[in-house]
């Protein structure tokens, strides 16, 4: 076994202590052979101590297969805990043991896998094995596929009666049977393998009232037996980075309750002790449905799983809204993040059968329910059959397998994105006109001539006086510049595009240098062949945007509006291209028949709002159009019918259309979920929405933006006719986003200048600036918004 420096002094005391025995009187009758050397403990006791640690140092498999596991338990500090031994009870206190092997099936599938298993050299990944495993039935709550399965486990009944305490914070958990005394199940190889990477998974949390943030452990340990030697990185299994992989929505915070990633009442959070009973051969007997990593990851982000818990509790899945792409792999399987990264590149019969619900619907009668059976029907997957066995199986001519086809989305993007990209060099606005030059990366063809370019957009975000805005809401505009029009000329030399734009009214944008101007192209692409396309060919199956690498503002100098949210906190949930789904979210035109997102009461505003003109999350292009007026007057005096009047009664503050209230009510679970006469399903946010900084970097907050801005006039709630108005200043109505009870502290905005007047259909009273809240709740004051919600979001 790998000593540690923890269990040096092992040693040291038993060679200290037979030297002594040495000198003992040869003669004494009552001397012990092999006596049992005293227990020094020397640290704090496990009932004051306020933090909890474990590590594991050393396990000893003997030759009947008994398996003692030595660990040293410490506080934050590293100061030895002591007495864990003399606890009356324990809350948990479990040990699990599982080899990395070859995948194991499914009880009611083993013999349909047997069947197929191969003896060629096609690549297959190694997946752990628990030591301990259970033969369970169905009981209530049994659905129609309902079937005897195996489930992998851990040992938690023996708790303190296995723990022997080795002195000064050292303990040696003693599994209560030897490995092969555990379980034995035909057709499931649990043999024990010496030479085979192994996990000990140690779990501990002293009472059941325990702060779980500083008290529970939950910690893991790879070794060789045949060795001793701790695992090397490519000797183990670890295919994700939880912290960038799950941790990038999911919050790593355990004080937050409602929202953390803690499992199994309360006491398991560890990724790498998860794969350890969730493998592939276990299942729930309830529904049938696996439980492996891979299944449960992704079915539970499909929306599309279901299974029967502890006390046959129901846990349905189905409400869960997934905010990135599901094809895109790579979101969660990051290259070079971990060790196994590219592993995921090795099918396996869960996780494939985990996605492929389409081509499970079409599986033929004669299909026996495994992935090789299914896969193995060239009608079925033609493109992966085109690549022969490493369409899937990876091998020298393709190391990705599958992921050639799953990644080619991605890549087709990428390259698109590499190919066409482009930046702004210069914009001018003149009397009357706008002159902008786009300079190309690698392109030095007119656009207009090339037919893979849809269309190029030259877009302006302004910001004009928010108390006397332009007519139509105008701040926002577009141009498609790829061709000359009426209004648009242009010239190109060389990679350099230069557009006039005549009939600008330069007073609708207001501050020129507040302004932001970007580029936008869509460029048709066929993911098949992940190259760009004639969009007008039927191989046009998708458009890539590509955004101007810089943005400038009016003057031609460098963008410089304030940011009050993080891009990249944005993608870490939403990916990259989130923006082509607000294109989809917008594109609400047409008929069932042509478009997937129509829906009764949704057929005429993609008329009007489509091209979605939305170049980032965070730059003003969102909230250029959906602002403190959008429901009043977006469109006013040309499009649509102004005034607060015609305010729809839905408009309420939580459901109004407003940028920031958007988006706060959206994540909170606060909006209602009716809009534009059709339903809409409530967001799942995994993440507390009082946690501020999931979204806002530091500096962001400090109400800059809502000193100057105007009130908002919303639907009265409960209102049943169009007109029915009521006017929010806007920290308040930023607040009513999520705290959307506002009666119940208008009395304490109103004390520091704040509006909450139920009927405004006499116009607005609240004058700009007004409102004192940013003396005590802006970032960095006493009552600062972020100390009070993380307060809040770790309840």
């Amino acid at each position: 076994m790998k000593t540690k420096t923890h269990i040096l002094w092992l040693s040291l005391l038993s060679l200290n202590y037979g030297i002594l025995a040495g000198c003992s009187d040869d003669n004494d009758n009552n001397q012990v052979d092999n006596p049992t050397p005293p227990v020094s403990d020397v640290g704090v006791d496990i009932s004051n101590a306020t933090t909890l640690s474990a590590q594991i140092e050393a396990v000893n498999i003997d030759d009947k297969t008994q398996v003692s596991v030595d660990f040293y338990l410490s506080n934050a500090n590293g100061v030895a805990v002591i007495g864990l031994d003399k606890l009356d009870s324990i809350a948990t206190l479990g040990v699990g043991i599982a080899k990395l092997g070859q995948p194991q099936p499914l009880l009611p599938n083993k013999d349909a896998v047997a069947d197929y298993n191969t003896k060629d050299q096609m690549a297959e990944g190694k997946e752990w094995i628990s030591y301990i495993n259970n033969q369970v039935t169905p009981g209530s709550g049994a659905g129609t596929k309902a079937a005897t399965e195996w489930q992998a486990g851990i040992e938690t009944s023996c708790k303190l009666d296995c723990i022997t305490n080795l002195g000064s914070g050292h303990y040696r958990y003693t599994f209560s049977k030897a490995l092969n005394a555990y379980s034995q199940f035909d057709g499931l190889d649990t043999s024990y393998d010496a030479n085979a990477t192994t996990r000990i998974y140690l779990e501990l949390l002293p009472t059941s009232d325990s702060d779980v943030t500083k008290k529970l452990i939950n910690t893991t340990y790879d070794f060789i037996p045949a060795t001793g030697a701790v695992a090397k990185a490519d000797e183990g299994r670890q295919l994700i980075d939880p912290q960038q992989s799950c941790y990038r929505c999911h919050t790593a915070n355990l004080g937050s309750s409602e929202h953390r990633l803690l499992m199994h009442g309360g006491k398991r959070f560890n990724f790498e002790g998860c794969v350890m009973c969730h493998t592939t051969y276990s299942a729930d007997p309830e529904t049938g449905n696996p439980i492996d990593i891979a299944t449960l990851v992704h079915k539970i982000h499909q929306a599309d799983y279901k299974i029967v818990g502890h006390n046959a509790s129901m846990n349905d899945f189905s409400g869960v809204h997934y905010p990135g792409e599901i094809a895109d792999c790579q979101s969660c399987h990051i290259s070079n993040a971990a060790p196994q990264a590219d592993q995921y590149y090795i099918p396996g019969n869960n996780s494939c059968l985990s996605c492929h619900k389409d081509k499970i619907s079409q599986a033929p009668s004669t299909w026996n329910g495994t992935a090789a059976s299914l896969f193995h029907d060239r009608e079925l997957f033609p493109k992966a059959w085109a690549n022969s066995c490493a369409g899937c199986h990876p091998d020298s001519n393709n190391p990705k397998g599958a992921s050639l086809i799953h990644d080619k989305l991605l890549q087709t993007r990428s390259s698109i994105k590499d190919l066409y990209g482009l930046s702004l060099s210069s914009v001018a606005l003149g009397t009357g006109t706008l002159t902008a030059t786009v300079d190309f990366d690698k392109l030095n063809t007119f656009p207009a001539q090339d037919s893979t370019i849809s269309a190029l957009y030259l877009v302006v975000n302004g910001k004009p006086d928010v108390i006397a805005r332009p007519i139509n809401n105008g701040q926002h505009k577009l141009w498609d510049i790829s061709k000359a029009n009426s209004n648009v000329t242009l010239t190109m030399n060389g990679n350099k595009l230069t557009a006039t734009i005549s009939g600008v009214t330069a007073a609708d944008f207001g501050d020129a240098t507040s302004a932001v101007v970007k580029a936008k192209m869509l460029v048709c692409a066929n993911q098949d062949s992940v190259t760009a396309v004639d969009c007008n060919s039927d191989q046009a199956a998708t458009q890539v945007e590509v955004i101007s690498a810089n943005a400038l503002d009016l003057t031609g100098a460098n963008a410089s509006r304030a940011i009050v949210a993080d891009e990249g906190k944005c993608q870490a949930c939403h990916d990259s291209e989130m923006q082509q789904r607000i294109v989809d979210a917008h594109t609400l035109a047409g008929n069932a028949a042509t478009n997937a997102n129509f829906a009764p009461g949704n057929d005429k505003c993609g008329s009007c709002h489509n091209p979605v003109s939305a170049t980032a999350l965070t730059d003003g292009s969102c909230n250029s159009c959906h602002n403190n007026d959008t429901v009043a007057y977006m469109g006013a005096d040309i499009y649509h019918t102004a005034g607060a009047d015609h305010i729809k009664s839905i408009r309420t503050a939580n459901n109004t259309l407003n940028y920031r209230e958007m988006v706060h009510s959206l994540h909170a679970g606060t909006r209602t979920v009716k809009g534009m006469g059709a339903p809409r399903d409530e967001t799942t946010y995994p993440q507390s929405a009082a946690n501020c900084q999931a979204c806002h970097d530091e500096g962001q907050l400090d109400f800059a933006g809502l000193k100057t801005e105007n009130s908002q006039l919303v639907a009265t709630v409960g209102a049943t006719a169009d007109g029915q108005v009521t006017e929010l200043s806007p920290t308040v109505a930023t607040c009513a986003g999520c705290h959307s009870k506002v009666a119940d502290w208008a009395g304490h905005a109103k004390e520091f200048g704040g509006v909450v007047e139920d009927n405004a259909s006499a116009g607005r009273i609240y004058k700009a600036g007004d409102e004192t809240c940013y003396y005590c709740h802006a970032e960095g004051q006493a009552y600062g918004v972020i100390k009070l919600h993380k307060e809040v979001s770790q309840k």
